[in-house]
Parts: structure tokens; sequence; C-alpha cells
């Protein structure tokens, strides 16, 4: 979802946080083993609340509901990918767009098998926290995003033991990946269309995985470069200062970088299978600019 304008900046600072301590927070869902025997009980379990035949690790519908869907076979799967959503979704639209989760997690997948067929790839999609909405005060805080990190963490923690396992992370997904990354088992982290990752460099992340930042040359998404306590989201990820590895976000708007004929979308799928981007035109060095496809 879109961060549609800078004065969001200017309405943050005049907010306190004063009672985030009791604002309601979220459980991390309970999730199986990741054995074929335990994820097949799962998925039958999860068939049976949610009405469905998806592969669903884990489903809640308290609240705005949560979900967490695998496509491909994820016990016999090498690389991982898991897709972390911005604003505003829940069960109601956890399909429908190429950054919704489960319409990401079918395109990178999709992808994946057409550029390296036969290759055991699966894919997350990660609705696995309380995603806020535009109009929740708590949009431009790290608020949020620091419970949804709880939950990421056991995700990928329940993945160790697979080859590679990355982090495509979209919009305000970025600042939960963000504030997840210290320590995180994971070998990429990829944000897109970023407002921040709560931090001023990638130093700071402490994260072991190589963090990689692109965005798209019509993505008008809010980067107020600040963060005052939890309030902002710290420096913009494609800044040189920052230290990403940043790459060709493609010519496309915030919600375009999953869509069929982006190239953006290779450069991910290729980040997942082998933790290099499909470069061109020198736009995947350390701090570049990205640079649209003309």
């Amino acid at each position: 979802m879109r961060f549609p304008s800078r004065t969001l900046l200017g309405a943050a600072l005049l907010l306190t946080v004063s009672g985030a301590g009791c604002l309601p927070g979220s459980v991390p869902l309970e999730l199986p083993a990741m054995t074929a025997s335990a994820l097949a009980e799962r998925y039958a379990g999860t068939r049976a609340a949610s009405g469905g035949e998806r592969q669903l690790l884990a489903y809640d519908r308290a609240g705005d509901g949560r979900a967490i869907e695998v496509v491909g076979d994820l016990a016999a799967a090498r690389t991982v990918v898991v897709f972390v959503p911005g604003t505003g979704f829940s069960l109601d639209d956890f399909d429908g767009t190429s950054v919704s989760p489960a319409g990401a997690a079918r395109a990178i997948h999709a992808r994946a098998a057409a550029l390296s067929p036969g290759e055991p790839v699966a894919v997350i999609g990660w609705l696995g926290y309380d995603a806020p909405e535009m109009t929740d005060w708590q949009v431009i805080t790290t608020l949020p995003a620091a419970k949804g990190a709880m939950a990421l963490r056991k995700l990928a923690t329940a993945l160790r033991g697979k080859e590679r396992v990355s982090l495509v992370c979209h919009s305000y997904g970025s600042v939960v990946c963000g504030q997840a990354a210290p320590g995180l088992p994971v070998d990429d982290i990829v944000v897109l269309g970023s407002p921040g990752m709560g931090a001023a460099t990638r130093a700071e992340l402490r994260t072991p995985a190589q963090v990689w930042a692109a965005l798209g040359a019509k993505d008008d998404v809010l980067r107020p470069g600040v963060r005052l306590g939890p309030i902002g989201y710290g420096a913009d990820p494609v800044t040189p200062a920052f230290g990403a590895r940043v790459f060709d976000g493609g010519p496309g708007g915030h919600n375009d970088y999953l869509r069929a004929g982006n190239p953006a979308l290779d450069r991910i799928v290729s980040i997942a299978l082998t933790g290099e981007a499909s470069c061109n035109r020198g736009s995947c060095q350390e701090g570049a600019r990205p640079k649209a496809l003309g």
C-alpha cells in the first residue's frame, strides 16, 4: 500500500506514544514442524477451518485475520522465499494483487519455476502480523512492525536447515523485516518500495544477511529519512549512505515490483535463488541509486 503524502511526517510528530504499552498485541501463530507429514496434517486442519484448498501453515480469523500460505512443496524445498506485505492487508484481501500475500507468493513462485525449472522452491505469503491500516496513527511508527517482527523471527527460525532463505519485504513490510533483522537466520533481505527499515544504516540492522533495496521509477512512497523514538522509519534504504545493495526496481510504481513483465521480478527471483541479482547498467552496486529501465 502507498504512503501517499509527506505531510504524514508532520502529523506523526504531533502524536505521542504514551499509551503504546497498552496497545493490544498478537501472539505469533503456532507453526508445525517443517516435515512432510506435519505439513500435510496442518494443511488438512487449516483447510477445514478456512473452507478452502490452500496450503496454510497457520490461519486465524480474529480481528482482521492472519494467514500464512505456502506455494510449492515446503518439505522438499531447498530454497524458501518469504513475502512480507505492507499496510492494510487482511484475510479479505489476502489475494487480488501482486503485492497481496497470496498474489506475491504465486508471482514469485511462477517466475522461479520459469527461470529455474526443476529447482525445489517454496514461497510463503506471510500475513502473520496485524498489518496497520493507513487510517491508524500507528502506521507512521515502528510499533506494529515490532510486534510483527516477533512472529517473523519465529517463522525464520522454523526454516533453519533450508539451503537458502530470503525475505522479500514490500512497503511497510520492510519496516517489519528491519525490526526482525538482528541475527535473523536468513541469507537475503530484499526491500521493495521501502519507507525505511527503522535504522540509519545497514550496519544498525545487525544482520548477517545480504540486504538489497529497490525503488521503482514511478514509486512515490514516503521516505522521510528520520526516526524519533518509534515515530518514523529511519533512512531511505536506496541512499548510498545506508549501505544496502541497490538494484533497479523497474519502470513501475509502488505496487508493480512483482507484476509479470517487470524486470525487477527477475532480479528478485535471482537473488532468492543465487544470492546475486540479474543486474545491468551498473545498477546492483553497494549504495548505488536505482535506474529506471528505458
